[in-house]
């Protein structure tokens, strides 16, 4: 039991599927968890089947857990052993690394890929162009990393393995491919196809969080940016 049998270096199960004083031990490694990140686009995990629920006009059953009471069962499990401000700390950080990299990433990526696909501009078949490995990598790879290195306190995979390499995806290798793609069906008479794209690339680039790729960045943001930077080199220097 979390808490009494042992308090120290957990492993999978003593989150996922360990007892505490108020829960029975469960083989269902689902129950305490509320975002799924395994899909491009991360959702709550209970997201799907609410949707299909609705679409059939089903009514929701009495056992089902929603993302809420999976994120308690689970806070019930961290606050065996950790405060309710580590806890409630750590999932500010959590929500905000899941959500950063919908809003960044992960869904104006996979919008451009689908508009793609619908117009044309990519063929019907999977990975015979090389922008779709690049997608691939920067949300099953990177992307992943980065959101379950955050779930799990991995700190090296959110941050090296995960968000710098997402980025280091998108500015040098998604966006270039992209551009190229759409000078290619603009010079093969898809004119209106490849304008479809450049807009949604275009509304992309000029959205906060990636103006800084076309600099257009706030100039007072730039300047905070460099007086920070200043001072860290300040605090670290030998001279």
């Amino acid at each position: 039991m979390v808490g009494e049998d042992y308090i120290a270096a957990p492993t999978c199960a003593t989150c996922h599927m360990s007892a505490t004083p108020d829960q029975a031990v469960t083989h269902d490694v689902g129950d305490r968890i509320s975002w799924t990140l395994r899909p491009a686009v991360s959702q709550k995990i209970d997201a799907a089947v609410l949707a299909k629920l609705k679409a059939t006009g089903e009514s929701v059953p009495e056992d089902f857990l929603t993302w809420e009471d999976r994120r308690t069962n689970m806070q019930n499990v961290c606050k065996q052993c950790h405060t309710k401000a580590y806890l409630e700390n750590f999932y500010v950080q959590y929500d905000n690394q899941v959500n950063m990299y919908n809003e960044k990433y992960g869904i104006p990526a996979t919008e451009i890929m689908n508009t793609m696909k619908g117009n044309g501009m990519l063929t019907a078949m999977n990975f015979d162009e090389k922008i779709e490995w690049t997608y691939f990598l920067l949300w099953h790879h990177e992307g992943r990393r980065a959101r379950m290195g955050a779930a799990m306190m991995g700190p090296d995979y959110t941050q090296w393995h995960g968000n710098f390499e997402v980025a280091e995806r998108m500015y040098t290798e998604f966006i270039p491919e992209l551009k190229e793609m759409i000078m290619e069906a603009k010079a093969h008479g898809h004119a209106a196809e490849a304008q479809e794209v450049e807009t949604l690339l275009t509304t992309l680039l000029n959205s906060e969080m990636h103006q800084w790729y076309i600099g257009k960045m706030d100039p007072e943001e730039v300047q905070k940016r460099k007086e920070e930077s200043a001072k860290f080199r300040e605090r670290y220097s030998t001279d």
